[in-house]
C-alpha cells in the first residue's frame, strides 16, 4: 500500500512537473513570438511610411519646381546672383536650367556653368543618376524626382527634382539639401502622420534632424518636444527617410497582455485535458481551435478597422489656423470594416479638394478597394491636375485588374478658398445638399459613370459659387436608405427637412442627422455605412497689422490698438481677448529678447470671430509646450509663473505656435457667433 501511494505520488509529481515545464516553455515561446510579430509589424509599417513620405516629399518639391519654372517663364533674371536669390525665396538649395541637349545654361551654382577651358555640366554625359534627368527631354516624363542621396558632382547630399519646359524645350531642376527638404515638407509630413497608430497601441514619430518631434505619439514624445529614445517598455526601430528620422514604436505591454492571455488559456485547457484526457480531449481541442480562429479573425478585423480609420482624417477642426472655411466629417460603419470613405486636403495654396465615396459590396474586399481608391485619388489630385483628369486617371487605374467588378461612387469638389468658387464631379453618387443664400436644397446635376466600371470614361465638370456662410453637405446612401421596423426608408425628404430646420453649424449638424436616423430606425440593425461631410465657406477675413518696439510704450500702444479694433466685438468676448492678449504682449516685451514684434488682427466671418497673430524675432519659445502649473496646489507652494499662458490655453481656441524664418509666430482666436 505504501509503495502504491509512493508510486501515485511520483506519477502526480511527474505529471505536475511536466505540466509546469510545458507552461514555462509555452510562456517563453509566446514571448519570442510576440517580439517577432511586433518587429514584423514595425518593418511592415516602415515600408508603408516610406512610400507615403517619398510620395509626399515628391509632390511638394514638384510644386516648388513648377513655381521656379513659372518665375523663369515670367522673365526672372537668369544670372547666378538672381537665381541664388530665387532659390532662397523658394527655400531650395539650388536652381539650374538645362537646354534640350542637357547642358546647364543658367544656374545658381557657378561651378555648373561653362567657363574658359571648362564646358558646362551636361546631364547626358554625366552618367549615374544625373543622366536620368534627360527623360524630361526625351520623354515620356514631364516631371522627375530623384531620391535624397550624395551628389556625384560635389559629394553634397541633395534631392533633385526636374520639370519639363514645354515652351522652349529643356527643363528646370531644383536641388534641396536636408535642411531645405525638411523645411518644405515639414507641414505635409506633420499632417501625414498625425494620429497614426500601429497595431492599435503603437505609433509613428517623425522628427527633424535635430530631434524636434513633428508627429504626436504620447508623453514625453509629443508634437513639438525634443525626441528622447523610448525605454525598455517599447519595441522600436529608427530609420531615416528622405532626410527625416522616423521611429516606429509598439508598447511591450500590449504584446505581454496577449501573451499572458494565450498562456493562461493554454494552461486551463491543459489542466482540463489532464483531468478528463480520456473523455474530453477531442472536444477541448476542437473548441480551442475554433476559439483561436474566432479570436484571430476578430483580431484581423479589428486591425483592418484600425488601419482604415487611421487612413481617414479624424482630427477636427483639421486646420486650426484656417479662417476661410470649416470642414467636418464622420463615418459609422455597419460592419467591422466599411466601404465608405471621405477625404479632404489642399491641392494648392488656395485650393482644397473634399469628397465622399461609397464602394460597392461589403467587408474586407470593399475595404481593400476603398483604401486603393482613396490613395489613388489623393496621389493624382495632389499633382495639380484638373479635377476631370484626376477622375479619368483614377478610373483607368481602378479598372486595371478589377476582376471582382467592384466600383465606387464619388462626389468630389475643389474649392478656391479665396473666392468660394467650387468645381465638382459626380461619379454616380447621391446629389449633395447645399445651402445657398439661406435656402437649403439638393444640388442636382447630371452624374457621370462610377469609378472602376469601364476604362476610358470622360467625366463632366460642373461649378458652383459659394458666398460666405454657404455650405455643401455630402453623404452616402446608408443615410437615406436606412429602414425602420416597418421597412420604410429614411429617405431624401426627411434628410432635407432636418438640414433645412437645424440652426446648428460646424460638426454638430452631423450628429443631429445620425441621431435622427437612429430614432427613425430604433430596433433595426444598421444596414449600411453612414458617412457624412459638411464644407462651409466663411470668406476672406478682415485683416490689419501693427508693428511695435519692445518697450512699455510699444506694449501700451498694442493694447490700445487692439481695444480699438475690438469695439464691435461683444463685451464678454472682448474682455477675454484683451486679458489673453495682454499676457502674450507682456511676455514678448519682457522676456523674448526681440527687437520688434508685430500684431495682426484677423476677423473671420460666419461665425464672427477674432484671430490674433503675434510675431517676434526673439529667442525660440513655444508656450503651448510649456508645462502648466499645478493649480491644485496652494499658491505659496507652487513655482512662480505659467498662469498667464494657462489662461490663454483655457480661454482661446485655436492656439497654435510655429517657428519660421527665425521668428516666433503665435496664433490665438475666439469665435463668438454661430
Amino acid at each position: 500500500m505504501t509503495e502504491r501511494r509512493s508510486l501515485n505520488l511520483k506519477l502526480i509529481l511527474s505529471v505536475l512537473a511536466a505540466f509546469l515545464l510545458s507552461m514555462a516553455f509555452t510562456w517563453f515561446l509566446h514571448s519570442r513570438l510576440s517580439e517577432r510579430d511586433a518587429y514584423k509589424l514595425i518593418d511592415s509599417t516602415f515600408e508603408n511610411a516610406e512610400d507615403e513620405i517619398i510620395d509626399c516629399v515628391d509632390v511638394r518639391l514638384i510644386l516648388q519646381c513648377m513655381a521656379a519654372r513659372e518665375r523663369v517663364e515670367d522673365g526672372h533674371p537668369l544670372d547666378v546672383e538672381s537665381l541664388q536669390a530665387l532659390a532662397k525665396e523658394l527655400h531650395v538649395t539650388e536652381i539650374s536650367i538645362a537646354n534640350s541637349d542637357g547642358d546647364i545654361i543658367h544656374s545658381s551654382v557657378s561651378d555648373y556653368l561653362a567657363a574658359p577651358g571648362k564646358p558646362a555640366f551636361n546631364f547626358k554625359t554625366a552618367g549615374g543618376k544625373a543622366e536620368d534627368m534627360m527623360c524630361l527631354v526625351t520623354g515620356p516624363e514631364t516631371e522627375y524626382c530623384q531620391p535624397f542621396r550624395s551628389n556625384t558632382a560635389n559629394g553634397a547630399w541633395r534631392k533633385f527634382v526636374g520639370v519639363w519646359r514645354p515652351s522652349v524645350g529643356g527643363f528646370i531642376e531644383i536641388g534641396c539639401d536636408g535642411e531645405s527638404l525638411r523645411g518644405l515638407s515639414r507641414s505635409s509630413i506633420m499632417d501625414l502622420f498625425r494620429n497614426w497608430r500601429v497595431g492599435g497601441t503603437g505609433g509613428i514619430v517623425v522628427t527633424t534632424a535635430s530631434g524636434l518631434v513633428l508627429s504626436d505619439y504620447e508623453e514625453p514624445n509629443r508634437e513639438g518636444s525634443q525626441w528622447t529614445d523610448p525605454d525598455d517598455s517599447f519595441y522600436w526601430k529608427r530609420k531615416e527617410i528622405e532626410g527625416f528620422p522616423v521611429y516606429v514604436l509598439i508598447p511591450k505591454n500590449a504584446a505581454a497582455v496577449q501573451r499572458d492571455v494565450l498562456v493562461g488559456a493554454t494552461a486551463a485547457l491543459n489542466g482540463l485535458a489532464l483531468v478528463f484526457v480520456a473523455l474530453l480531449v477531442g472536444v477541448v481541442i476542437s473548441a480551442f481551435v475554433r476559439q483561436q480562429i474566432r479570436l484571430q479573425s476578430a483580431k484581423e478585423l479589428q486591425m483592418a478597422k484600425d488601419i482604415q480609420l487611421a487612413a481617414l482624417p479624424n482630427v477636427f477642426p483639421p486646420f486650426p489656423d484656417e479662417t476661410r472655411f470649416d470642414i467636418w466629417a464622420s463615418m459609422e460603419t455597419a460592419k467591422e470594416v466599411g466601404g465608405d470613405f471621405y477625404d479632404f486636403y489642399f491641392t494648392g495654396q488656395d485650393r482644397v479638394l473634399f469628397l465622399v465615396a461609397d464602394v460597392s459590396g461589403k467587408g474586407i474586399p470593399a475595404a481593400m478597394f476603398m483604401m486603393r481608391a482613396k490613395t489613388l485619388i489623393k496621389s493624382i489630385a495632389q499633382t495639380g491636375k484638373p479635377l476631370a483628369q484626376v477622375f479619368e486617371d483614377a478610373n483607368d487605374a481602378l479598372c486595371e485588374g478589377n476582376s471582382s467588378n467592384t466600383f465606387v461612387t464619388v462626389w468630389a469638389g475643389e474649392i478656391n478658398t479665396r473666392t468660394g468658387h467650387v468645381t465638382f464631379v459626380n461619379a454616380g453618387h447621391n446629389p449633395p445638399i447645399v445651402r445657398l443664400g439661406g435656402k437649403t436644397e439638393y444640388l442636382k446635376s447630371r452624374p457621370s459613370l462610377v469609378l472602376g466600371a469601364m476604362p476610358g470614361v470622360h467625366y463632366r465638370v460642373n461649378d458652383l459659387n459659394l458666398s460666405p456662410d454657404d455650405a455643401i453637405y455630402l453623404y452616402t446612401d446608408g443615410i437615406v436608405e436606412q429602414p425602420n421596423a416597418a421597412s420604410e426608408l429614411y429617405g431624401e425628404d426627411r434628410l432635407l427637412g432636418i438640414l433645412s430646420n437645424t440652426k446648428k453649424k460646424r460638426g454638430a449638424v452631423l450628429s443631429d442627422v445620425i441621431d435622427d436616423v437612429r430614432r427613425f430606425s430604433v430596433g433595426v440593425e444598421q444596414a449600411d455605412d453612414c458617412t457624412q461631410l459638411v464644407m462651409r465657406y466663411r470668406g476672406e477675413p478682415e485683416s490689419v497689422s501693427f508693428e511695435y518696439d519692445t518697450s512699455m510704450k510699444g506694449l501700451e500702444k498694442a493694447a490700445s490698438d487692439l481695444a480699438s479694433a475690438l469695439e464691435q466685438v461683444p463685451e464678454s468676448c472682448k474682455n477675454t481677448l484683451l486679458v489673453a492678449a495682454d499676457e502674450i504682449f507682456a511676455n514678448v516685451v519682457r522676456y523674448s529678447g526681440a527687437t520688434s514684434w508685430t500684431l495682426t488682427i484677423e476677423k473671420p466671418r460666419n461665425p464672427d470671430g477674432v484671430r490674433l497673430i503675434i510675431t517676434d524675432d526673439g529667442k525660440p519659445f513655444d508656450p503651448i509646450a510649456h508645462r502648466d502649473p499645478d493649480t491644485t496646489i496652494c499658491a505659496q507652494d507652487r513655482e512662480i509663473g505659467g498662469l498667464g499662458i494657462l489662461i490663454v490655453k483655457k480661454t482661446m481656441s485655436p492656439v497654435t505656435y510655429r517657428r519660421r524664418n527665425g521668428r516666433n509666430i503665435l496664433t490665438m482666436g475666439k469665435d463668438y457667433g454661430d
